[in-house]
């Protein structure tokens, strides 16, 4: 297949649905060779700092010498940034040709299993994707492969995968909990379920850590559980901050990190953290690895200060103003893009483009937000799961100090908002909103 037949194919199983179970990806691996059993992996489970987490100990590795592949969802600007390889994305070419080997693989096993009577074989996309993220990592002979489960963990897709040298457990908190469960020890429990041996996490609810320090797999029908070394990592200690970045002492050594939120300072104590386990399992990870890794890690779209706008999006951003990525879903997320805003622009006029998933807590990501903002645009994120502009309208505008109203195009919303009296523009709420930023069109 070609890259965009490779998109159409992706897109046409999307549309089938999904549904959990590690089995039916055990066993798409079996096929096409066990690409896994070849490779070392660092499995990332959480409800929030997952990707923070996985793009730290990525340039962590990468710092320290490493070919390192890393495996994470949703992708943000473009299909391809699920798959990293040290860093970037795999090329169109790239990502065709693995998807083509494993869709002629799924189609042998559908012939075979046709001529035997045998039930359908119909893998997930994100199975698929999985499948494609082995290939790839296998083929460009990863050192280490950090993955980030796609939902969950206990049935996620990437739980296929049996042996770990590490796992590592980012906050936990209510999301997903149709499919998860509805309490903070069913949702942990269900994360926890990745965990083999060793796994690092930070301090969480006294039933959240029960849970961690429990896992367990069923077998035969019944629980079975592992005895589990968790290291909780030592609380960092902020000592300043910018929009530049933010310095700060973990375990009496001074660090330094690119990115923005005191939420971030958690997220790289679990990296520091996870680093040092990693170091016990023979990584050659030096300590000036580890800092100019933390230093030099970028993860679009999570309070990104958004530097190259004209260049990469066509967006114009106004010498005395500030532009703001941030794709933070929940109520968790919600409360770390307030907690920044408060401390970065205290005094400063904030206009929130916002467009959220129906699926979400609309409601509460609203009252948290809403009301540090000076002005509101609502947008409707590109996705089939997006609440409309009008009813999130309804929602924000009793909650805004300011006028609330909405606009067809996100691009074209930003740059209107850039253009207007607030100091500060952040675009939130999801991160199905970046998709089609950078696919060159002008603004209106």
């Amino acid at each position: 297949m070609f890259y965009q037949e490779a998109i159409d194919y992706i897109k046409n199983i999307e549309r089938s649905g999904s549904d959990y179970g590690i089995e039916r990806m055990r066993e798409l691996l079996d096929l096409l060779g066990a690409p896994d059993k070849h490779l070392k992996f660092v499995h990332i489970a959480g409800t929030n700092g997952k990707g923070s987490v996985s793009a730290y100990l990525t340039s962590i590795l990468k710092e320290a010498g490493y070919n390192v592949g890393t495996y994470n969802s949703p992708s943000v600007f473009c299909y391809n940034e699920r798959w990293l390889i040290n860093g970037k994305p795999l090329s169109d070419e790239e990502v065709a040709k693995y998807l083509t080997v494993v869709k002629e693989c799924i189609e042998s096993e559908r012939i075979l299993r046709n001529a035997f009577g045998i039930g359908e074989y119909n893998p997930t996309a994100f199975e698929i994707e999985t499948a494609v993220a082995m290939l790839a990592f296998f083929d460009k002979e990863c050192d280490v492969c950090v993955l980030e489960t796609g939902l969950g963990g206990r049935w996620d897709a990437t739980n296929a995968i049996e042996d770990k040298e590490l796992a590592v457990i980012t906050p936990i908190g209510l999301d997903h909990c149709a499919i998860l469960g509805n309490t903070l020890s069913q949702i942990a429990s269900e994360k926890a379920a990745i965990i083999k041996d060793v796994a690092v996490t930070c301090n969480q609810p006294a039933e959240v850590m029960k849970e961690i320090e429990n896992p367990y797999v069923f077998k035969d029908g019944k629980k079975e559980y592992r005895k589990a070394k968790v290291v909780v990592c030592k609380e960092p200690i902020f000592l300043s901050g910018d929009l530049s970045g933010q310095r700060f002492l973990y375990d009496g050594k001074e660090y330094e990190i690119s990115m923005l939120g005191k939420h971030q300072l958690t997220n790289a104590a679990i990296a520091i953290c996870a680093v040092k386990q990693l170091r016990k399992k023979h990584f050659s990870i030096s300590q000036n690895a580890l800092e100019n890794g933390l230093k030099n890690t970028v993860w679009k779209a999570r309070l990104q200060v958004v530097k190259n706008a004209k260049e990469d999006f066509n967006i114009t951003i106004p010498q005395d103003k500030v532009l703001i990525f941030d794709g933070s879903h929940n109520p968790q997320g919600a409360t770390t893009l307030a907690n920044a805003i408060k401390d970065l622009f205290q005094n400063r006029r904030v206009h929130l483009v916002l467009g959220v998933l129906k699926d979400k807590d609309v409601k509460g990501i609203c009252e948290i937000v809403a009301p540090l903002a000076d002005r509101i645009t609502c947008v409707t994120p590109p996705s089939p799961r997006a609440m409309q502009k009008e009813d999130l309208l309804a929602i924000a505008k009793p909650l805004c100090k300011g006028i609330c109203d909405v606009q067809n195009d996100i691009k074209t919303a930003v740059q209107n908002a850039l253009r207007g009296d607030c100091d500060v523009v952040i675009l939130c709420g999801s991160l199905t909103l970046f998709q089609n930023l950078n696919d060159n069109k002008k603004t209106k």
